[in-house]
């Protein structure tokens, strides 16, 4: 039996390859339980792992350069709306998106997929062009010198790394917002006036959902290429088992009748966010997944990730 080092982030999606109820066909896995932003650079700059979660952003930017080391398979390990990850100052009048033109908005990564869907839904539902805003990069809450990986963006987007973080950037006003997936420690203290664009972000997120159907996703699994081409089996045998580990994390949602996370009313949460989404909308496979991935690949060719249009199918080949 082959082993095979597997880098993730945790989730309940993946515990029960974690704890053993789920194997992969044929094959010992190492997991390894990686902080994201590590992660993706240790699977972009030096292929790490031989199975990895990878952003999304950057899959498909890696795709669009023809790098070969790795290829996807149509599990999609993080999938998040994103309306609550902007942040804006309350003394600059951005009181609604359309105020954003014009401005300057701080992000970790032009590759990172919050980034992404965020820039998109500007352009697309509030004709906020990218190329209106002027674009700062930097980490959080410690300083990232450099991108995630080599990038040649359209002459029109403006964007410029900073050594400061976005967290100082925001809260001494040589920033109008930040677009982070975590909250910037300002706004979480209160120590300058910082608020999410909008206020009540799950009243946006579910309304975005009715009028496109769209479930962002967020972070995709890869497999190095050559054991693929070397067992041509892998790849099934990868997305069965992930695809059993995601069903028996949503099952354990609603079956138990002890929590399994800290939250007194877990069972009435998932029913909840079930009945709001029309089903379980945490799909995996391209067929389900198709037109999402489409919006996806629409708005990496405005961002400059992709110089032509690329079609789902070539994501996964």
């Amino acid at each position: 039996m082959s082993r095979l080092s597997i880098g993730c982030t945790f989730s309940d999606r993946i515990e029960a390859l974690l704890d053993g109820r789920v194997q992969i066909t044929g094959h010992q896995a190492d997991l390894n339980i990686v902080e994201p932003q590590r992660l993706f650079r240790a699977v972009l700059r030096d292929a790490a792992y031989d199975v990895a979660e990878l952003s999304m952003a950057s899959h498909i930017a890696a795709v669009a350069a023809g790098r070969r080391d790795y290829v996807g398979i149509p599990v999609f390990m993080s999938r998040s709306f994103r309306h609550a990850n902007l942040y804006v100052r309350t003394d600059r009048g951005i009181d609604r998106p359309e105020d954003l033109a014009g401005r300057t908005v701080g992000l970790v990564d032009w590759q990172q997929t919050a980034g992404l869907w965020l820039r998109g839904l500007l352009a697309d539902e509030h004709c906020v062009p990218r190329e209106s805003i002027r674009w700062i990069a930097a980490g959080l809450h410690a300083p990232v010198l450099d991108d995630r990986a080599a990038m040649s963006l359209p002459a029109g987007i403006q964007l410029e790394r900073s050594p400061a973080t976005l967290d100082i950037l925001l809260a001494d006003g040589a920033i109008d917002a930040v677009i982070s997936p975590g909250a910037p420690r300002c706004f979480l203290k209160q120590t300058a006036p910082v608020a999410r664009l909008w206020a009540d972000p799950r009243a946006e997120e579910t309304a975005y959902w009715r009028r496109t159907g769209v479930f962002p996703i967020m972070h995709i699994l890869v497999v190095r290429r050559a054991l693929v081409e070397a067992e041509p089996g892998l790849s099934e045998s990868l997305f069965t088992a992930f695809e059993q580990a995601r069903t028996i994390a949503a099952a354990d949602l609603i079956s138990r009748d002890f929590p399994k996370l800290t939250l007194p009313w877990l069972p009435d949460h998932a029913a909840a966010s079930i009945d709001a989404l029309n089903g379980d909308p945490w799909t995996y496979g391209l067929e389900a997944n198709h037109t999402v991935l489409e919006t996806m690949l629409r708005y990496a060719q405005a961002d400059g990730l992709t110089k032509q249009r690329l079609i789902p199918e070539e994501l996964f080949s």
